[in-house]
C-alpha cells in the first residue's frame, strides 16, 4: 500500500510519495496534517490538500545525514496534528520517497517520545538498540517494507539515550551529547581529507558551560590529577584522561604517554593550524615540552590509534590521585607556588607550608605521585 496506518488509537499513518495520490485513502484517514520528509511541496490538487497542514523536511537518505537535529520538530508537528484541535481530532500522514527509511525514522521517534514505557523506558536494563528495534517492529506490523538505513538507526538510539527531547524544535542541539556528536563528526571528516577542523572544541570549558547550565557548584572533584613535573601545574584532571586499550581489551604494557582531550590551554598552539606538534606547559614561567599533538592521530607504543591524539609523556607529568576534599590553605599555597613557576622543595610538600590547626592535627591524607606518596 501507498500509505499504511500505525497500529494504535491515532491515525498517523506512513508511507510513499504516492501515498499523496490516494485521495480516497486520505479522506477515510482524516488526513489533517502531512510531514514529508523529502523536500518537497503540495502543488497539485488543492481540493484534496486546501485545509491540509504541511511541514517538508529536506533531507536525504543517508546514512551520513543528520536527522537527529530534525527529530523534535517533526515530532511536535506529528503531535500537534494528532492532539493540537481536540475538538477536531486529525490524522497525519508521514511520507518521503518510498516509505522505508526516512519517513519510518521519522515516525518510530514518535513513538519514542509519545509511549516511552512501551518500548522499556521503566525497565533499567533495556538498551536503546532494543527500544528503537520494539518500535520499528511495531511500524512492521503494517508497514513490513520499513528499513531506516544504518545511520538513522544509531541517532534513533542517541535520540532515546538524550531522553527524546522534544519541548521545543532546538531541544536536541542544546544537549551536550549531540553537541559532541557534531563534533566527533567534524573531526572525522577533517580527518579523512587530512586536515585540521574547522572549529576546536574544548572540553574543559564545554564542562564549565554545562556546570553552570546545572547550577552546579564548582568544587575540587576527586580522582586523578597530572601536572607537570617541573612546576606543578595540573594539566588535566580525571574527566578529561582518554582511556585507550588495544581493540581485543587485552592487557597492554604499560603506555608511556596519557591521552588527552583538547582542552583550553592547548589554545596558542592549536588555533596555529598545524597538523602536529608539540604540547608546552601553559606556565609561562616554565614552558617545559610535555607532549605531543596529531589531529590525524598516531600509534602509541602499546598498540593503540587514537585520534585525534593529544598526549602527554609519562615521564614528563607527575600523576596525582586527591581526594575529594583538601585543606584549604594547602590549596591555596599549592596553586600559587603553581602560578608563579615555583615547585614544592624536595622532601615537602604543599601542606608543610600551610601552618598546623586543630583540624590538621591527625597525619595528614597521602596520594601516590609517580609511584610514591606526598602529603596533602
Amino acid at each position: 500500500m501507498a500509505l499504511n496506518r500505525i497500529n494504535g488509537k491515532e491515525d498517523l499513518y506512513v508511507g510513499g510519495l504516492f501515498g499523496l495520490r490516494r485521495k480516497q485513502a486520505l479522506k477515510e484517514g482524516n488526513i489533517t496534517h502531512v510531514l514529508s520528509v523529502i523536500k518537497y511541496s503540495l502543488d497539485f490538487d488543492p481540493d484534496t490538500f486546501a485545509n491540509v497542514q504541511h511541514l517538508s523536511i529536506d533531507i536525504d537518505d543517508d546514512a551520513d545525514q543528520d536527522i537527529l537535529v530534525q527529530l523534535p520538530k517533526m515530532v511536535r508537528f506529528i503531535e500537534s496534528g494528532l492532539y493540537g484541535d481536540v475538538s477536531r481530532p486529525g490524522g497525519v500522514f508521514v511520507h518521503c520517497a518510498m516509505g522505508v527509511s526516512r519517513s519510518v525514522s521519522a515516525v518510530i521517534a514518535y513513538l519514542l517520545w509519545k509511549y516511552p514505557h512501551r518500548f522499556g523506558r521503566s525497565s533499567p536494563t533495556t538498551t536503546p538498540e532494543q527500544a528503537v528495534t520494539q518500535a520499528l517492529e511495531l511500524v512492521r506490523e503494517t508497514r513490513p517494507i520499513a528499513e531506516p538505513n544504518s545511520g538513522f538507526m544509531r541517532q534513533l538510539g542517541m535520540w532515546w539515550e538524550m531522553g527524546c527531547p522534544a519541548d521545543s524544535d532546538d531541544a536536541v542541539e542544546k544537549k551536550p551529547a549531540y553537541q559532541r556528536w557534531v563534533y566527533e563528526r567534524e573531526l572525522d571528516d577533517a580527518a579523512r581529507i587530512g586536515r585540521v577542523p574547522d572549529w576546536i572544541r574544548f572540553e574543559d570549558e564545554e564542562a564549565e558551560k554545562q556546570r553552570g547550565l546545572d547550577n552546579k557548584k564548582d568544587g575540587k572533584e576527586s580522582g586523578l590529577e597530572l601536572r607537570c613535573k617541573k612546576c606543578r601545574r595540573v594539566l588535566a584532571t580525571n574527566p578529561f584522561v582518554i582511556e585507550h586499550r588495544r581493540k581485543n581489551n587485552a592487557e597492554r604494557p604499560d603506555c608511556p604517554h596519557y591521552f588527552i582531550e583538547a582542552l583550553s590551554w592547548m589554545r596558542p598552539v592549536l588555533e596555529e593550524g598545524a597538523l602536529d606538534g608539540r604540547l608546552v606547559c601553559p606556565n609561562a614561567k616554565c614552558s617545559a615540552s610535555i607532549g605531543r599533538y596529531a589531529w590525524q592521530g598516531f600509534k602509541c607504543s602499546c598498540g593503540d590509534w587514537v585520534a585525534p591524539a593529544f598526549s602527554l609523556q609519562k615521564s614528563k607529568v607527575d600523576d596525582v590521585v586527591v581526594g575529594p576534599r583538601r585543606d584549604q590553605g594547602m590549596a591555596t599555597t599549592a596553586d600559587r607556588m603553581a602560578a608563579l613557576g615555583i615547585r614544592t622543595p624536595p622532601g615537602k610538600s604543599a601542606a608543610s607550608l600551610v601552618p598546623p590547626t586543630d583540624a590538621a592535627a591527625t597525619s595528614p591524607p597521602t596520594a601516590a605521585i609517580g609511584g610514591r606518596k606526598e602529603n596533602l
